[in-house]
């Protein structure tokens, strides 16, 4: 027998994406239904320190309360052959001057219960199988429920007015529509894990750029300590991907190799850590099209939305489901599909020539010895270098004068570069 179930909205996914869209579109008074694979809490790769910008949208959906306990971050340092330099968060924006730290298993969990509490039904342990498809409209899913989580057992039906896509990198639903990722776009390689740390409670991040293959070569990436405030620290690699090369690099060997290089101040060796540190892809810059069609979108990793310059997926992830959830809500109260316009329009506007831009310097920083010169410039430079944290982070203010406009000047004429990704 196959359970049938009627929405508004159907939300496949439940990561940050899934989860901001679920609570949005519910707090717009909108019938949402979430399915989700697997069973919450459950691990995925990723360094667990939000941005201020991230931190807002978490208050925005009202879980300032609920968050107050976190380990919050005030700055990073950032290290590059022997020298650091320390920075605060800026602090002249719409934006908390703090990021926060929570373990990704968490992060989900307590997203999940938020979009649950403003009205939204998800079902976990759910595998979505295939679009229903009539007469060239999408219609819903087909689905299969294990029953080991909150939703049914058994086949599943479940058909809405609207789909917004949130399936993660691979999005196996997004794909059977008919999206695809660029794959001459650079993609975001990543490992972490979590190590027994004293300075589990220092509230600034680490970054350290000054990767290197077993040859001695450059790489281009990080390595990273982010103090979590529970005892322990989340220590990752991120890299560029195959794009610039490094498609036979071995992460794990990577992972071994930086543990010995963190900085001794952490205290930190290969002795400490919990578990076994995991990996995994990162679609970056936008590089998912299309990511909207006449009633679904594609929100998150499904639509390639990592930020090219930090790795940052929770961010536009957060963003991104906030917005699918207000162009349907539009739609549905004017009904008026061509609503769903705007979602593409905004993110052009919000995200597109950022990207641009991070692609570009993607580029740049794969090229051999580019990147030893500019973390050098940027070390020794504190100007440099807050423009530099602005950027990365998406907060650049574009009302600001001086090295701000400088962005603006950046962003345009990199809207002018022809884009040979695609």
């Amino acid at each position: 027998m196959t359970t049938q179930r009627v929405a508004d909205v159907l939300v496949v996914g439940g990561g940050p994406a899934g989860s901001s869209a679920a609570y949005w579109a519910a707090m717009a008074g909108l019938n949402v239904l979430l399915l989700e694979r697997e069973i919450m809490p459950r691990e995925r790769v990723c360094g667990d320190a939000l941005t201020p910008k991230a931190a807002g949208q978490l208050y925005d959906m009202g879980l300032e309360e609920d968050t107050k306990e976190l380990h919050r971050h005030f700055g990073l340092r950032m290290t590059a052959r022997g020298d650091s330099i320390d920075l605060d968060w800026p602090g002249d924006h719409d934006h908390p001057d703090h990021g926060l730290v929570i373990r990704r298993s968490h992060l989900d969990t307590l997203l999940n219960s938020n979009a649950i509490k403003a009205g939204a039904e998800i079902w976990t342990g759910v595998e979505v199988e295939n679009p229903i498809i009539e007469y060239g409209h999408l219609r819903g899913c087909h689905a299969v429920g294990t029953g080991a989580g909150t939703g049914p057992e058994g086949a599943l039906e479940v058909r809405a007015k609207f789909v917004i896509i949130a399936d993660g990198p691979i999005s196996h639903f997004g794909r059977a529509l008919g999206t695809a990722r660029s794959r001459t776009y650079a993609q975001g390689l990543a490992i972490r894990g979590y190590f027994q740390c004293e300075r589990h409670m220092k509230n600034q991040l680490e970054l350290v750029f000054d990767l290197r293959n077993k040859s001695g070569g450059e790489l281009p990436g990080y390595g990273w300590v982010f103090p979590v405030g529970d005892g322990t620290v989340n220590v990752g690699v991120g890299l560029l991907s195959h794009h610039f090369g490094n498609e036979a690099i071995s992460l794990e060997n990577l992972f071994e190799h930086w543990v010995r290089q963190i900085p001794s101040h952490w205290e930190i060796s290969s002795e400490h850590i919990e578990g076994k540190p995991l990996s995994g892809r990162l679609p970056m810059g936008g590089s998912v099209q299309p990511r909207s069609g006449p009633n679904w979108l594609v929100v998150g990793d499904a639509a390639g939305s990592v930020n090219p310059f930090n790795g940052d997926g929770v961010e536009p992830a957060l963003n991104n489901g906030r917005l699918a959830a207000s162009v349907i809500s539009a739609a549905i109260a004017t009904g008026d599909g061509l609503e769903l316009r705007k979602y593409e329009a905004e993110l052009e506007l919000s995200y597109d020539r950022y990207y641009k831009l991070g692609r570009i310097a993607t580029k740049v920083l794969g090229r051999p010895g580019l990147m030893r010169k500019l973390t050098l410039l940027g070390i020794q430079s504190r100007v440099v270098t807050e423009f530099a944290l602005r950027i990365s982070s998406n907060l650049i203010n574009n009302d600001a004068g001086g090295t701000e406009s400088a962005y603006q000047v950046a962003t345009q004429l990199a809207r002018l570069v022809p884009d040979r990704d695609k």
